[in-house]
């Protein structure tokens, strides 16, 4: 496949050194956060949605194109602030063609993969130990990288243009009525420019960058097209 690129948390409390250490549950009354981001890098680009509670992770979703090697959408869990599970679905290239793969890992409390299906094509093929480390650090990668955006006021933004208007969407997909200006920090090397024009005359966009109010400032371009049917939402890839 090629790629498109016409594309109140609440602290722990430690008293002194005698006291027991309180954990707070995870259903306890305290607000669930999601945050977004994305990053590209060479031929892979990634867009993340970060749910936690508490400052500990809950969940991430990933939306991740590799250029020729495929695509992929991943759903991963944490409970009590560990990776306990994920659900991988895409496509990669095998044998010269792309085929659908899916996998699925499960962890116990201390981290070990307990579970693990992989298939890819008709194959159903074991995982190996990288493979899984890879998987593990593939999810701390997404959490890392919205963590870093948002210290900086960074977040994920699609949405689409209209005969040079640009209309976000917001994270549930919705497009907005209005359009907001936009401006690019740094600016585009030419050979971009080039390839964007018409898209701003119709096509989906997403970037990396700093809304406020009626003014977005994209710092880093991910995906312009003129296929995208629809904005991207976190994928739900687990059950319950």
């Amino acid at each position: 496949m090629k790629r498109l690129l016409l594309f109140f948390s609440i602290s722990l409390l430690a008293g002194c050194a005698s006291s027991p250490t309180v954990t707070v549950p995870e259903n306890s009354l305290t607000p669930i956060l999601t945050h977004t981001g994305g990053e590209t890098l060479g031929d892979h680009t990634a867009l993340y949605w970060y749910t936690s509670q508490q400052n500990r992770p809950v969940r991430l979703g990933d939306y991740v194109m590799t250029g020729d090697q495929g695509h992929y959408q991943s759903d991963y869990r944490w409970r009590e602030g560990q990776l306990r599970e994920l659900q991988r679905e895409g496509e990669q290239l095998d044998e010269q063609q792309l085929k659908p793969f899916s996998l699925t890992v499960r962890y116990d409390t201390q981290g070990r993969a307990v579970f693990q299906r992989y298939t890819l094509g008709d194959e159903r093929i074991p995982l190996t130990n990288t493979q899984l480390y890879e998987l593990t650090q593939d999810a701390q990668r997404g959490v890392d990288v919205v963590k870093a955006q948002r210290r900086a006021d960074r977040a994920l933004v699609q949405g689409y243009w209209q005969q040079g208007a640009f209309y976000p969407c917001s994270n549930t997909g919705t497009q907005s009525a209005d359009a907001v200006r936009v401006s690019f920090s740094p600016a585009l090397p030419a050979h971009l420019r080039e390839q964007f024009e018409p898209i701003q005359q119709q096509g989906y966009m997403a970037v990396v960058g700093d809304m406020k109010r009626q003014s977005l400032t994209a710092q880093q371009l991910l995906m312009f097209n003129t296929t995208q049917p629809r904005c991207l939402t976190a994928p739900t890839l687990l059950k319950g």
